[in-house]
């Protein structure tokens, strides 16, 4: 099947654990786990208003009872710093980044048995009048797992689904700025935490491609910082972990790098810091003046046993001259 503009990532969640409980009688509980691979948990299409697209998706399960899974179309917005996808009823979004009513998916109910696996296909239809930017959906995966126990039955039920970011094309806003730039401005060891925050404030979502250099007495490292989403109206957080356990003195971290699906454009931050192990610096120049004072102490103490041990010296002792009486 041919997939226009569709870029898929593989096993980019992950294998997904779904935790299913079975209760028997009051006091006996039991634990199950399912294991299930999601393929192509991402899926990105940069499409015109009016344009239609399509793909598969797949789910293969790696156990050894049969899953019956519901699939379901939902918007997702991400609110918090940590990139974390929340769910939305289809119609509970703000339509400006709404994407859930442009996509279907069939089968939208099935059973994968032991170790086979699924293809679904997804269907995606753009409105003609859609406005250019981001838009955000996912196709979420319930699985329906029942259980009995005496007469007695129970359902848990976890979710996953594959992420769908469609970019329609158009003249759009990209811009995005970094927030925060930070680290401790006195630590006594190494590493250092630098924390830095990225706001985007444009239509679409965006992927920065950044890099921290840190710079100090002979130390001179660069790092990488993680590439993650963006989303459009939030911020995401990163953290990198800089130098090493033993460092002394004044540290600049310089961060350079760009973002931008249709222009390129540059994010810079500089922060300063110190590292100085004041704990055991000032150990060690104890240290130090106890020895030259002990050492003072007994150069001046063999001195004063010296001069004992010498006696005392006699300065002109005198000489012993011989009388003769004269003869009467």
């Amino acid at each position: 099947m041919k997939l226009p503009n569709i870029k898929h990532k593989k096993l980019i969640l992950g294998t997904a654990i779904l935790g299913v409980t079975l209760l028997g009688g009051v006091a006996l509980a039991q634990e199950v786990q399912r294991t299930v691979t999601l393929t192509y948990p991402v899926v990105e299409a940069s499409l015109n208003p009016g344009e239609k697209s399509e793909g598969v998706t797949r789910i293969t399960n790696d156990t050894d009872a049969p899953l019956t899974f519901k699939a379901a179309v939902e918007d997702f917005i991400v609110t918090d710093s940590l990139g974390t996808p929340q769910l939305l009823p289809l119609g509970t979004i703000e339509s400006k980044y709404s994407g859930a009513s442009w996509i279907a998916v069939y089968p939208s109910e099935f059973t994968v048995q032991p170790h086979q696996r699924q293809d679904l296909n997804y269907y995606i239809q753009v409105p003609a009048n859609a406005r250019p930017g981001g838009h955000y959906a996912a196709v979420v995966y319930t699985p329906e797992v029942k259980t009995a126990d005496k007469g007695t039955g129970s359902t848990v039920n976890s979710q996953l689904g594959t992420i769908f970011k469609l970019i329609v094309k158009g003249p759009v806003l990209e811009k995005a700025s970094i927030t925060n730039f930070l680290a401790k401005s006195f630590q006594e060891y190494g590493p250092v935490k630098i924390m830095t925050q990225i706001r985007n404030y444009g239509d679409i979502h965006t992927r920065p491609n950044a890099k921290i250099t840190v710079t100090g007495p002979f130390f001179n490292q660069t790092y990488t910082l993680p590439q993650h989403d963006v989303f459009p109206g939030a911020a995401r957080d990163y953290e990198n972990f800089v130098g090493q356990q033993f460092m002394f003195g004044k540290y600049t971290a310089v961060l350079s790098g760009t973002y931008g699906f249709n222009s390129v454009q540059p994010l810079s931050a500089t922060v300063s810091f110190w590292v100085f192990p004041w704990k055991l610096t000032t150990l060690a120049v104890l240290i130090v003046i106890a020895v030259i004072l002990l050492i003072l102490y007994l150069r001046k103490r063999s001195r004063r046993g010296g001069k004992k041990e010498e006696g005392p010296k006699v300065q002109n002792p005198g000489v012993l001259h011989e009388y003769h009486t004269p003869a009467e």
